[in-house]
């Protein structure tokens, strides 16, 4: 007779001493779970979530850390119905498939199936056993201590991050990108079944190395799902016609330099998805690589794309080849401090417009400067004389640009910058002229956020990277008037001479740009503007070794309109604020037509910021304007100058309109003050000096020069009517400071351009022609 009650004894006593002998061993024999954070590689995305690069774990794992949300339900619904279609139901164990599987193995001798559900596979991942008895039940008894300490979720979660899918590849985050290059979001059915059995046999099954055996695989799991009725007969066929197509196995390397720089900046952060768009990055490090190899050996190349309407960085190409050590390529050029060149002088133009110094007509003196030690000159041969402060931008002189920075404050211009957190490192801290030549420190980064201001009414913002809901910094640097004439001048540059790639004049890129070169050509740049892109290009040598003769505008500039091509074709223009106005200006007054009554020798159509048309700066004395009407005396009788010390009664005043003294040699002969000037009376007893009557003796103007080869030039050459100590310049290099006397020995091939100051500013000029 069946005794009931001594059998359910007999049960609950076992459940209670296999409850107590669990709980035991579970205190003894505690759960290894992995370290959820240093278990994992750090990958980092670009903005559709591909790898641009993966750092693999100490123990050189190529692990990417995923959710059950993030992975495809193909695969979740391909991975439990082959591997344990009761997954949601067992307490970590399959008493019936053990059995089966366990009748199998002793009938035939061998293992036919697998017993173990999906939550002993993660039993035998975190704590590996041998393949005997003993370690089916240690197996058996980590599953249970899974089943009682997480939930099914994170269960299901171990699996998808720490299963073996061939190599050094472990979890289905990895494997989907290794072998598809794609996230295991975005798995097709054919995918997530080949997937959902590799895991099986990692080696035996590798897609990239035995296709035919992978394609097996795959549609053995395909075979199950159609058996019950998980998949329809159709979404079967399709996927088994899916040949096996699998990518070699190698780490992505895409933006490496960003890559490493935002994993040493995020140390704790697995997956790290940035703001790269790879369509515009990929192209751009392809071409700058070959850029960068056809200018020379050593020469690296940078560049920086921004959207201008999110602030986000869509292209980091930190150098032009990562992996090539003759041209330092693991040095992260967008953030390098090098000197700028020229490129700082937009901001001073607009910052001078918004200070109501110039109008983008205002009248420059590009002259050789001797009020103070620093001569500075300019990469074009000579100096221009009167040229407006658009066209000193356009063709970057150097001159008129220490005017200006030295009427609005040299510590000025480099707080502004700081203000809008872009600071220039300077050698000894304290700002001089030199800065906006490129005696300063700045970096391609910091430069491509100034200039996106152009495109954002004048405001600079900080720059994005990774996806973050930070909110942004933004400080004011310029009026959005004075940020639309600085764009507009800039797109006056002609496009550079190396960039054609057959486009009508037309079709080609309407891009607000500037180009710079530092001191002995050791930094070439180009940065241009757009409605919706700011681009920045570097090349150079990161070791600071100076190039032979290259110049932003021919070797930097083709890069940067290259770039502008593949990622912003159309290059929309900025519209205009209603603030900027045109004027009718006059020279060499500077104010409008309409202010002006006598000084409006030339009249010029200018942009201004609300009407404002400031008077012409004086070119060497600081914020000072300079004033055209000079009133002077004159004998009624012979219309000469005269002083109150001339023997004469009939005397009237007459007010005459001058150009600044130190263009005297540059203006036309009408416009000069040894024209203009009435000549003293000789019935004054006191007449003054003339002060700008200075002449060079020893050689004719325009004289041609015929030397002999191996024969040595050999000018003697005398300024005559000199006040002190005098300044020579060839070509608008300074080269020699003394005496009025010079021997000169040599001059370039063609024409030569030769001045000499006084220590009163007057100048005197030649030009000399070397065949």
């Amino acid at each position: 007779m069946f005794d009931f009650k001594f059998w359910f004894k007999a049960i609950m006593l076992t459940a209670l001493v296999s409850i107590i002998a669990f709980l035991t061993a579970n205190k003894l024999f505690p759960l290894q779970l992995p370290d959820s954070h240093a278990s994992f590689s750090t990958v980092v995305l670009d903005s559709e979530g591909f790898p641009l690069r993966a750092f693999a774990d100490k123990e050189g794992i190529w692990r990417y850390q995923v959710s059950t949300g993030q992975v495809s339900p193909w695969y979740i619904e391909a991975l439990l119905n082959y591997e344990d279609r009761f997954f949601y139901q067992h307490f970590g164990v399959n008493p019936l498939s053990l059995i089966r599987a366990s009748w199998q193995w002793f009938s035939s001798g061998e293992v036919i199936s697998g017993g173990s559900t999906l939550t002993m596979q993660v039993a035998r991942i975190l704590h590996p056993h041998t393949r005997t008895l003993t370690g089916k039940f240690s197996q058996i008894f980590r599953a249970l201590q899974l089943e009682h300490s997480l939930s099914k979720k994170e269960i299901l979660a171990l699996y998808l991050n720490y299963a073996p899918f061939g190599g050094t590849i472990e979890g289905v985050q990895a494997a989907s990108y290794q072998y598809f290059q794609k996230p295991a979001s975005e798995l097709r059915r054919s995918e997530a079944a080949l997937l959902a059995v590799l895991p099986q046999a990692p080696s035996r099954l590798r897609p990239d190395r035995y296709p035919e055996k992978a394609r097996v695989a795959r549609d053995k799991v395909l075979d199950r799902l159609q058996s019950y009725q998980v998949w329809t007969p159709q979404e079967i066929k399709n996927a088994k016609q899916e040949s096996i197509a699998a990518w070699e196995l190698e780490p992505p390397m895409v933006a490496p330099i960003l890559s490493r720089r935002l994993a040493q900046i995020l140390p704790a952060q697995r997956v790290i998805k940035t703001t790269i768009t790879r369509k515009i990055q990929k192209p751009l490090e392809e071409y700058a690589k070959n850029y960068a190899r056809s200018q020379g050996e050593g020469i690296s190349a940078a560049i920086l794309v921004v959207e201008n309407s999110s602030n986000s960085i869509k292209a980091y190409i930190g150098s032009s080849d990562f992996l090539d050590n003759s041209r330092s390529g693991q040095v992260d050029m967008v953030t390098a401090i090098r000197s700028p060149g020229s490129t700082l002088k937009p901001f001073l133009y607009g910052l001078a417009i918004d200070d109501n110094l110039i109008h983008s007509e205002s009248l420059m003196a590009d002259v050789p400067r001797i009020t103070r030690q620093y001569r500075p000159g300019n990469f074009s041969r000579g100096f221009s004389g009167a040229v407006s402060i658009s066209e000193a931008l356009q063709r970057s002189l150097n001159i008129p640009f220490v005017q200006l920075i030295e009427a609005y404050g040299e510590q000025r211009f480099t707080n502004r910058l700081a203000h809008v957190l872009q600071p220039l490192q300077i050698p000894d801290g304290n700002a001089s002229a030199a800065v906006i030549l490129g005696g300063a420190g700045s970096s391609l980064e910091r430069l491509v956020s100034l200039y996106s201001a152009l495109a954002r009414d004048g405001y600079v913002h900080t720059l994005t990277v990774t996806e973050s809901r930070k909110k942004q910094q933004q400080r004011r640097l310029l009026s959005k008037e004075a940020a639309w004439i600085t764009c507009k001048t800039l797109q006056g540059l002609s496009v550079p001479s190396g960039y054609n790639f057959g486009l009508s004049k037309e079709l080609r890129p309407k891009i607000a740009w500037k180009s710079g070169t530092s001191y002995d050509h050791r930094d070439v740049w180009a940065i241009g503007v757009t409605r919706d892109y700011t681009i920045g290009v570097w090349l150079g040598r990161p070791d600071s070794m100076p190039m032979r003769k290259k110049m932003g505008a021919s070797v930097a500039g083709p890069l940067l309109f290259t770039a502008f091509e593949r990622v912003d074709p159309d290059s929309a223009v900025i519209p205009k604020p209603a603030g900027v106005k045109q004027s009718l200006i006059c020279w060499p007054d500077g104010r409008s037509q309409d202010s002006v009554h006598t000084a409006c020798d030339e009249q010029r159509l200018a942009w201004t910021k609300k009407g404002v048309t400031p008077r012409t700066l004086l070119p060497e004395n600081g914020r000072l304007f300079f004033k055209p009407e000079h009133r002077v005396l004159i004998n009624m009788d012979n219309g000469l100058r005269v002083n109150r010390s001339c023997s004469t009664n009939k005397i009237t005043s007459k007010t005459i309109t001058l150009w600044p003294l130190a263009l005297e040699s540059w203006l036309p002969r009408q416009y000069r003050q040894s024209t203009r000037m009435p000549v003293y009376d000789n019935n004054c007893l006191i007449k003054p000096i003339e002060e700008h009557n200075l002449r060079i003796l020893g050689a004719e103007n325009g004289q041609i020069f015929h030397t002999p080869a191996n024969q040595p030039l050999a000018i003697n050459l005398l300024v005559e009517g000199a006040s002190g100590n005098v300044n020579w310049y060839l070509n608008g290099k300074h080269i020699f400071h003394g005496n009025n006397r010079l021997k000169l020995e040599k001059l370039w091939k063609g024409e030569n351009q030769l001045l000499v100051v006084d220590e009163r500013g007057a100048i005197a000029q030649l030009s000399l022609i070397q065949i």
